[in-house]
């Protein structure tokens, strides 16, 4: 593998990447700037959610929306065999009581094919990790390299498992090491890495640096369609998002 070598980024995108860390704050999910004209009928038509729960995931206690204002749309997720109501609240950093307001369900039973709102804890605690501008940059990268495409929350998994393998003694100890890590980043060997992130990897790397984790400690992924190497099919499969197998 060719050895790529760490780029220079600008002084002007390091300090908006510091002010971008200082100023960011847990949201788990899309963000919407409200509009003139907009209301949360029409918001949540728009991204397929209830009012019940767009409010739940902003602590609105009434339907008046401000525009300017951003909104929070909450991620839905589609029930597997062998979850609850707790792995729920437990991956997506919210609560159990939270799931079942934002509902309207009844008791803590589900069933495989519901379709569930996750609303966000605002205040769900989490294991922070601190990083540089330049580290947060390289994280984005990695992210929309690796998994532009994927859902929202497969992305939060991508970077997950990057921290992951920082803490973990088998890996390099700094998020530049395991990026840079010989064939560990398919992106980097290609190519890909140096594509300019959008959005939605900054948002989803600031997810996983202020600590959710929908991957469960997960420290490899992969996807099962393209993957060539037989060893990491071997490793213990956690869970499965969007196209990507995580495993430790």
């Amino acid at each position: 593998m060719r050895k790529a070598k760490l780029k220079r980024i600008p002084v002007t995108i390091a300090l908006a990447m510091c002010i971008c860390l200082l100023l960011a704050t847990p949201v788990f999910g899309q963000q919407h700037i409200i509009k003139p004209g907009d209301s949360l009928w029409k918001i949540s038509r728009a991204y397929g959610v209830t009012i019940e729960s767009l409010k739940a995931a902003n602590n609105l206690s009434s339907d008046l929306i401000i525009a300017g204002k951003t909104l929070t749309i909450p991620t839905v997720h589609t029930v597997v065999r062998g979850e609850s109501l707790y792995l729920l609240a437990q991956r997506y950093g919210t609560s159990i009581s939270a799931i079942v307001s934002a509902n309207n369900i009844t008791g803590t039973i589900i069933y495989v094919g519901q379709k569930l709102v996750i609303p966000t804890a605002a205040n769900a605690p989490a294991i922070k990790t601190t990083v540089t501008a330049q580290e947060f940059e390289l994280l984005a990268r990695a992210v929309y390299s690796e998994a532009r495409g994927e859902p929202f929350l497969g992305q939060v998994a991508v970077a997950a498992v990057i921290l992951n393998r920082v803490k973990h003694p088998d890996f390099p100890n700094t998020i530049a090491g395991v990026i840079y890590q010989p064939w560990a980043i398919t992106a980097v060997h290609d190519g890909q890495f140096w594509l300019t992130p959008n959005q939605s990897a900054y948002n989803a790397a600031q997810q996983a640096i202020n600590g959710v984790d929908p991957t469960y400690g997960a420290v490899f992924y992969y996807n099962p369609v393209t993957a060539t190497n037989l060893w990491i099919r071997t490793r213990p499969i956690i869970t499965k998002i969007g196209n990507h197998v995580f495993a430790r």
